[in-house]
């Protein structure tokens, strides 16, 4: 079975053990017992006590994964898991990340306060992630606001 992985940093993805599918509405937990190469934002993966046949019929579920199964990652961020996160720039709140547009360039932020704006994830402009209280504080160029 080839799972997709719907993140900028499928790289932290590539030794998970399990998932769970979403089937009729429920999410029911699978394992795997083998594990290919990532290869790009897809992992193959043989799931556990489940033949080729019952594996056709799972083709298209949706993929989920709790918080706490989430690989740590010393530095940087899930794209996903920073929405939510309050943005901080020059010390104000300037609105909350309402999503992470994977882009060819670059992934953007998009922030939603008293106006919607789209700012480049790049390292560059990400000064520290607070993931405990859910703050992303940014080093943003003069003007880029104001676009």
């Amino acid at each position: 079975m080839v799972l997709f992985i719907d993140s900028s940093t499928p790289q932290y993805f590539k030794h998970l053990e399990s998932v769970f599918l979403e089937i009729n509405q429920e999410l029911i937990p699978f394992f795997f017992s083998q594990r290919g190469k990532l290869n790009g934002k897809k992992l193959i993966v043989t799931l556990e006590d489940i033949n080729s046949e019952q594996a056709t019929s799972l083709v298209g579920s949706s993929a989920y994964l709790p918080k706490e199964m989430l690989p740590s990652v010393a530095e940087g961020f899930y794209d996903k898991a920073i929405i939510g996160f309050k943005a901080i720039s020059k010390g104000e709140v300037i609105g909350s990340i309402v999503d992470v547009i994977e882009n060819t360039a670059q992934s953007l932020f998009l922030i939603k306060g008293e106006r919607e704006n789209l700012v480049p994830a790049v390292e560059a402009f990400i000064k520290e992630i607070d993931h405990q209280n859910k703050k992303v504080y940014l080093e943003l160029p003069e003007g880029l606001l104001d676009l």
